[in-house]
C-alpha cells in the first residue's frame, strides 16, 4: 500500500470517532502530512458533580508506510533526534525536527502508519 492509503485509513478512523483530520500540501516545508483534532473526554466539575466533556486535541501526524516507518524509527531516538542520517531521505530530517519542535512546545506530534499508534500515543500523553 502507498503512503496515501495509510493516510486515508487514519483519516477515516479519526473521523469515525468524531475527530477531524485533513491532509494537504502545506506552505511550510517539513510540516506533518495530517493535521488532526483527536476527540478526548475530560472531566469538568459542575455543582460538585463531575461530567465528561468531549474536546478535540490537536495532533500532527507524519504518515509513513509500515516499511518506511521502521526505517525512519531506526534512525531517530525517542525524542525524534536524528541519530543516523544515512537511512533517511533528504526531507526526513526536517520532518523529524518539526515533530521534535512541536513536542517541545507542548504539542502532540508523531510518525505513524496506523490509527492504533496515534490513539496509543494521544491517550498516553493525556494520561501521563
Amino acid at each position: 500500500m502507498l503512503e496515501a492509503g495509510y493516510q486515508s485509513k487514519i483519516i477515516k478512523e479519526i473521523n469515525s470517532i468524531g475527530g477531524h483530520a485533513i491532509n494537504g500540501t502545506y506552505s511550510k516545508s517539513g510540516e506533518a502530512d495530517l493535521q488532526c483534532g483527536i476527540p478526548i473526554i475530560i472531566d469538568e466539575i459542575y455543582g460538585g458533580r463531575r461530567r465528561g466533556k468531549k474536546i478535540l486535541i490537536h495532533c500532527a501526524i507524519e504518515v509513513k508506510t509500515e516499511k518506511d516507518y521502521d526505517r525512519v524509527m531506526r534512525a531517530v531516538d525517542e525524542d525524534y533526534n536524528v541519530i543516523d542520517s544515512k537511512p533517511l531521505k533528504k526531507h526526513e530530517p526536517l520532518q523529524m525536527a518539526k515533530i521534535r519542535l512541536l513536542r517541545k512546545k507542548g504539542g502532540l506530534a508523531l510518525v505513524a502508519y496506523n490509527f492504533k499508534q496515534v490513539m496509543d500515543y494521544v491517550t498516553g500523553e493525556m494520561n501521563g
